[in-house]
């Protein structure tokens, strides 16, 4: 198993970032693109980091924001075979209001909800032996208030997020998790999990949505609250970056040590030397 980090926030030398996110998983005898960034930048990210995307053998939409999905388009030129896999309902309008009060449109680009390549997913879906995409997430503990400038196909009403899937990784007794931004919460994610597959997984990767828009506060009673139920998992271990925000990355290094903040080689980015986006091989099992 072996997942590399194509776009995030922060990147290393050598790779370009942006607002957003993509990740290359390699596991079960397959390959397939987790999110395509914002833009095209995950084709110039991989090439340089010696990925032919070409080779996928089919890709997920974690959920049907710009920044998760900005790219599906140069995603389908480059790759000529794979299909693509979205929650029922991605292509729908989505909208944020800004903090200056305007709302601005974050959704994905409607168009190729007509591309034959396109699947719409259930709350689960089996993708490969060993490799499920699932939803469902009904909880609301540990929520972030962010949430609450995201908006859905009436740019009025808050979101609900139920286009918003998750992808389980099964191989040689070990348990991955991926998650795209984790607006459902990642406590509640893993909840979700559990109902599906009871024991806890060996790694979780992906954003935690934890960062404050605009600004560079923490919200400490969330962050916290998110840390102590994820150390409650006994033997897992985290990797994020994208959504969760530099300053509370950095408090969940603080809370969580060699459990959490994770980079390739089990270093945590308390000092934030260690961005998250050197995940590359994160995961190699």
């Amino acid at each position: 198993m072996k997942i590399t980090c194509l776009v995030d926030d922060c990147a290393r030398e050598g790779v370009g970032a942006e607002h957003g996110l993509s990740l290359w998983v390699e596991a079960c005898g397959k390959k397939l693109l987790f999110d395509s960034g914002a833009s095209g930048l995950f084709l110039e990210n991989a090439a340089r980091l010696g990925i032919d995307v070409a080779d996928a053998d089919f890709a997920v939409l974690s959920h049907a924001h710009y920044d998760h999905g900005g790219g599906l388009a140069a995603f389908l030129e480059a790759n000529s075979r794979a299909k693509v896999y979205v929650r029922a309902g991605a292509f729908a309008p989505r909208y944020a209001r800004r903090r200056n009060g305007r709302t601005e449109y974050i959704g994905i680009d409607a168009a190729l909800a007509g591309n034959g390549r396109v699947v719409e997913t259930g709350e689960t879906c089996a993708l490969a032996p060993g490799l499920t995409l699932f939803s469902g997430v009904r909880g609301r503990e540990l929520f972030s208030g962010a949430n609450r400038l995201l908006l859905g196909p009436d740019g009025e009403t808050p979101d609900d997020f139920a286009h918003e899937q998750h992808l389980l990784i099964r191989e040689g007794g070990r348990r991955a998790l991926i998650a795209g931004c984790s607006h459902c919460g990642i406590v509640n994610i893993l909840s979700r999990l559990a109902e599906l597959d009871p024991a806890p997984p060996d790694a979780v990767v992906g954003g935690f949505h934890l960062a404050v828009p605009g600004t560079s506060d923490v919200d400490e009673a969330l962050v916290d609250g998110v840390a102590e139920r994820l150390l409650a998992l006994p033997g897992t271990r985290y990797y994020t970056g994208h959504c969760t925000g530099l300053p509370s990355y950095a408090r969940l290094a603080e809370k969580m040590g060699r459990r959490g903040c994770l980079s390739p080689r089990g270093r945590y980015g308390g000092n934030m030397k260690t961005p998250p986006a050197k995940w590359a091989g994160v995961i190699r099992k």
